[in-house]
């Protein structure tokens, strides 16, 4: 290798290129097809991310495009200029000939790909909002990858002519496979073939740089290729050497052989690395790609025990989401990648990106029961319908946990965390439900039947669910026990629960003096509903209830089922006069000193809780029970009978029969003490006193009797939880979580399914995936379009209110006038009783029409005001769109056109020094005069 050669030829290429305008509006066009590409398709503003997703679709094709219009010239220009005969007579080898003239054109690359991304940043960072500097960086390191392995193919083709053009065409048409390979489903309709073709598309390999991500495997992917290239043109360069002499078949076969051997070498070693990915680092400032210290954990310890059979992820998603599910595809994926580079093979990913009406969408649908959802999305103040697929099978040998759809609200790793460390462990846990009045299983009921709650959907993700009916003795043993309203359950019933939680095994209670969300079932301190074969006609006597007090005291808590607790907390003043003083928010600002206990995992890290119609616990202060308060309301509290808290919805005034008390009520709890086993009291119950005293005396005569005092049965140990409301684990809680904050009027911050799903697995000991369902992944966002888009939204909100109020009072004033119409012929005295009757129906009749039509035009007038606010909105936002779109095309060139034209003039201006001014082609007139004379 010599250096200086390899210098001379560099800088005798990269000069050349820049020293030429041409090179600069190449660079031009380069820098405004990456502005159009990255800014213009519609999903770049409706998507709402602050990155490159758009320009990454549409790089591979722009550098095939640009790519060749770089190599056309490597040695294609040499050879039509005859240059080549002196470069191949400099004192080097051909490998310093091919790399310096590779190194011209990656250098060449690199300047219009560091002019495409200052103006690209520049518009992110003065115009949009505030991209992620690691995932921007890591996105034009991958584009720089692809362009380097692009650049080694096109100077194959370059060596292959001496014509410009057919260089250009040969180039594009070489690199063309390599940018397509990621659209193979286009062309091919087997899904394996598909597959392994996609795998080894320079989509596939830069999708990691994309994200964020770089990735030891796509940097040598694109490397390797590059190195392939750059081996075949020092072939084609050598070629002289042997082409038409008597060894040049036997050499040709040689270097056909050698090529070979490289190919495999290479291929080898990538796939190595795909299946071993040695390095990855997460460049994103968020860590938006990383997953958490549990993924991680779990996901490679399935990996310790050989038994475990590969965990196969089948993902269907469509190709195209609204822009609402644009995060939530892109992390799922993002995940799904992780999770599969990390685990050694043991998690096994196939994503397959299907339309509504395909095939694909059949056997998603026979063999996962996975459907397309349709959703709702908002696209320049329109909304429309629309339906997707985002949903998993996640199998491991007959094992099977399909997640139909990938909410918003729900984080995604948790979802797949948490199928393939189920599907995976060899044994599930097992949940009782209790059979009570609450009909969390669903089934049939004298109103017909009801489906299971989503409680219980939930729950059969993880564990196995088994119903307990404590109408006999619980002998099953389970991980924990879900008891929701056991005071509903009879005396019988009661007794059995009660030495179930005697027996040490954990429960989960959900006690409420008043459920509102869950129909049928009677509160703490009511009586059961009338039951029998005649409660339809309205005969029947109540069944009786047992002691609910029984179960307090064996657990050193109580809860008085006769009252509810009200808090004068409201986060959310959008309710207006719907909220309701019995609807107890738990969060850090409720005035609370200790709102959550952080040191127990059940409660730790959430943010907010919301209790419908709850009562309050007190600990009875046994020293053997340890009691952690897990939600505490504030100050602002008292209490109201649980027979008359008022309407569901009712307005947040306090009634005389609201006591205000002003102290902190615990809604809560976890309780963990003994249970001591009386023995000597079972004792006396069995045998007379003259048997007891006898058998006391003997056992004091015996030798041994200190030994078995010592080896006496240890107390029994209790595990629970308790709390004072049954409606936080109902569906509509399930509900808010599913549709995410972004899809409500109200960002709800609300956290109960979290809550009562961390309480059933620190119960069960399973806390593997309690902490991944506090995790949220923040992803940038283009603030300033938020911003003014929010504005916008806001003026228009004032408008609409400002004409509403204005309407109202119309209204009200339209009502007072028919009143008082009214009031003045029933106040007239000189009209008899019927003549009175009928002039007050008669002006019933015309006040009520004159009212009517006078609403009836307001409210047309409202809604054709909302309608135009709504236009008027829209057009906003596409103006505020489209001056940025403008921008983001005009403001990127201006750097590279004027480099372009600084060049051309200076380029003028050098070729006149020296020259005598009448052999100008516009010389001065002077020198035209003297041009004869001087002849």
């Amino acid at each position: 290798m010599n250096p200086t050669v390899i210098k001379a030829i560099f800088k005798r290429d990269f000069i050349s290129y820049f020293s030429n305008p041409t090179g600069y509006v190449f660079i031009g066009v380069f820098v405004v097809l990456s502005s159009v590409a990255a800014f213009w398709p519609p999903a770049f503003f409706s998507n709402n991310l602050a990155n490159l997703d758009q320009l990454s679709e549409w790089m591979p094709f722009i550098l095939i495009i640009f790519i060749p219009a770089i190599t056309m010239s490597i040695w294609a220009e040499e050879r039509r200029q005859g240059t080549d005969e002196l470069l191949l007579t400099l004192p080097a080898s051909d490998f310093d000939v091919v790399l310096g003239k590779f190194k011209a054109g990656v250098a060449i690359f690199l300047v219009a790909l560091l002019f495409s991304m200052f103006s690209i940043f520049l518009v992110f960072s003065y115009g949009l909002g505030s991209p992620d500097v690691g995932q921007f960086l890591c996105t034009y390191l991958g584009y720089f990858l692809v362009g380097v392995a692009m650049l080694g193919i096109g100077m194959v083709a370059s060596f292959l002519t001496s014509n410009l053009t057919v260089g250009f065409i040969l180039g594009m048409l070489f690199n063309l496979p390599l940018a397509l390979a990621g659209q193979a489903d286009a062309f091919i309709s087997n899904r394996t073939v598909v597959q392994a073709i996609r795998q080894w598309s320079a989509a596939e390999q830069f999708a990691d740089f994309s994200r964020g991500v770089v990735t030891l495997s796509g940097i040598v992917y694109f490397v390797s290729i590059a190195l392939v290239a750059l081996y075949l043109c020092m072939v084609l360069i050598g070629r002289r050497h042997w082409a038409g002499s008597e060894q040049g078949e036997s050499l040709g076969s040689h270097f056909f052989l050698r090529t070979l051997a490289l190919l495999v070498t290479v291929g080898a070693v990538n796939i190595f690395l795909s299946n071993n990915n040695l390095f990855r680092f997460d460049a994103t400032e968020g860590e938006i790609n990383s997953l958490a210290d549990s993924s991680r954990t779990l996901v490679r310890e399935l990996g310790r025990d050989d038994e475990v059979k590969p965990v196969k992820v089948d993902v269907f998603v469509s190709p195209t989401v609204p822009a609402e599910y644009a995060k939530q595809k892109r992390e799922l994926l993002s995940t799904l990648q992780e999770l599969e580079s990390i685990s050694g093979g043991k998690v096994q990913a196939n994503i397959n990106q299907i339309e509504v009406y395909s095939e694909e969408a059949t056997v998603a649908e026979q063999a996962y029961g996975i459907e397309p959802r349709e959703v709702i999305s908002t696209v320049q103040g329109a909304q429309s319908q629309e339906e997707i697929f985002m949903g998993a099978a996640i199998t491991s040998g007959l094992d099977k946990v399909v997640v139909p759809f990938f909410d918003r609200g729900v984080p995604v790793e948790y979802e797949l965390v948490r199928s393939i460390a189920t599907v995976a462990q060899q044994e599930r846990k097992k949940v009782g439900v209790l059979k009570t009045d609450a009909p969390l299983m669903g089934g049939f009921t004298m109103q017909g039947p009801t489906e299971e709650a989503l409680i219980i959907t939930e729950l059969k993700k993880q564990y196995d669910l088994v119903e307990i009916d404590p109408a006999n003795p619980i002998t099953e043993k389970v991980d924990v026990l879900l008891a929701v309203q056991p005071s509903s359950l009879s005396p019988e019933a009661m007794v059995n629960f009660v030495e179930f939680v005697r027996s040490g095994q954990p429960v989960a209670i959900f006690e409420d003096p008043l459920p509102g969300m869950i129909a049928g079932v009677p509160g703490t301190a009511q009586p059961k509903q009338a039951g029998g074969p005649m409660a339809m006609f309205g005969g029947g006597q109540p069944e009786p209830k047992g002691d609910i007090n029984q179960l307090w005291d064996v657990l050193g808590v109580r809860l008085n089922g006769a009252e509810l607790v009200w808090q004068g907390y409201n986060p959310y003043p959008v309710f207006g006069a719907y909220w309701n003083p019995q609807w107890v928010f738990i969060d850090g600002n409720n005035g609370a000193l200790h709102p959550f206990s952080t040191d127990d995992p059940i409660s730790s890290g959430l943010n907010q809780l919301l209790f419908f119609y709850a009562g309050g616990l007190s600990n009875m202060g046994r020293e053997d029970v340890t009691f952690t308060n897990l939600a505490v309301t504030g100050d602002q509290t008292g209490v109201v009978p649980a027979s008359s808290p008022g309407p569901i919805l009712m307005s947040g005034d306090l009634t005389p029969a609201h006591r205000p008390t002003g102290k902190s009520y615990i809604l809560a709890a976890h309780v963990r003490g003994t249970v001591a086993e009386d023995e000597d009291l079972q004792l006396e119950e069995s045998v007379s006193d003259e048997e007891l005293a006898k058998a006391q005396e003997e056992l004091t005569a015996e030798s041994d009797a200190a030994d078995e005092k010592k080896e006496m049965k240890e107390p029994v140990k209790f595990n629970a939880v308790v709390v004072a409301d049954i409606d936080c684990l109902s569906d509509q809680f399930f509900d808010l979580r599913r549709a995410g904050e972004d899809d409500m009027v109200v960002k709800w911050r609300i956290q109960n399914v979290a809550f009562v799903l961390n309480a059933l697995d620190s119960l069960a000991g399973d806390d593997r995936f309690i902490e991944l369902r506090k995790r949220a992944k923040n992803y940038r966002t283009l603030e300033q379009i938020e911003q003014q888009t929010a504005d916008y939204r806001a003026a228009s909100q004032k408008q609409q209110e400002k004409f509403q109020a204005d309407a109202k009072a119309q209204i009200e004033e339209a009502g007072r006038s028919f009143e008082k119409a009214i009031a003045t012929i029933e106040s007239r005295t000189d009209l008899s009783p019927i003549e009175k009757q009928l002039l007050l129906e008669e002006t019933r009749i015309r006040e009520s029409r004159k009212r009517d039509v006078k609403i009836k035009r307001l409210e047309d007038e409202r809604d054709t005001q909302v309608r135009q606010n709504e236009r008027e909105l829209a057009a906003k936002i596409r103006g505020v769109q489209g001056s940025y779109k403008m921008a983001a095309v005009l403001v990127p060139p201006i750097l590279p056109i004027l480099l372009a034209a600084w060049v051309f003039f200076h380029r003028r201006q050098q070729e006149k020094e020296g020259v005598a001014q009448s052999r100008l082609r516009y010389g001065s007139k002077e020198g035209k005069k003297e041009g004869p004379t001087a002849a």
